[in-house]
């Protein structure tokens, strides 16, 4: 229960301060991954699941830093599926932009908090779930930016030990 509080406490207080600091540049975008989840079954056995993920985001960014929130789904073959739904905070490390750039692309390190749901055939799990993400956002157009970025979850599920995913996100500027 303390836990969700912290999580309600910070998405409220980040995206408050993200409407004030961040109004000039708003996102939103969808992204695509290959995620590996390690987690264990009923015996205490180390399983690992490695498949397609699906997301959208929706945030905000200035010349240094990004917040968003975003939801993402994968479903395992083997009938497990897992939810999450984030709330990430990025620093741009270093940007290109000089004037002869025609791409601007910028490094980015952060980390971030949320939600995760673990769903098999017996049995339905949430918990807190953390991490840190890096990777490169490449803006190719005015309104157009790609990501590539890796991010590594740790959670308290009993089911899920951690989420390790490799992302690819398309997000338009407005």
């Amino acid at each position: 229960m303390f836990s969700k509080i912290v999580l309600a406490t910070v998405a409220t207080i980040s995206l408050t301060h993200a409407v004030d600091d961040f109004s000039s540049e708003r996102l939103l975008g969808i992204e695509v991954g290959y995620t590996t989840v390690n987690s264990s079954n009923a015996i205490g056995q180390n399983i690992s699941n490695s498949n397609p993920e699906l997301g959208l985001r929706l945030g905000a960014q200035n010349k240094e830093w990004r917040t968003t929130v975003h939801a993402s789904f994968m479903s395992a073959k083997n009938g497990t599926k897992y939810q999450k739904a984030m709330i990430d905070f990025d620093r741009f490390v270093w940007a290109s932009l000089y004037k002869t750039d025609s791409i601007v692309f910028k490094p980015y390190l952060g980390g971030h908090v949320g939600w995760v749901h673990y769903t098999d055939d017996f049995t339905s799990a949430n918990g807190l779930a953390y991490g840190g993400q890096m990777g490169l956002t490449l803006n190719v157009l005015n309104q157009v930016d790609f990501d590539f970025g890796y991010r590594y979850t740790l959670t308290d599920v009993s089911k899920v030990n951690d989420i390790s995913s490799f992302v690819f996100s398309a997000n338009y500027l407005y």
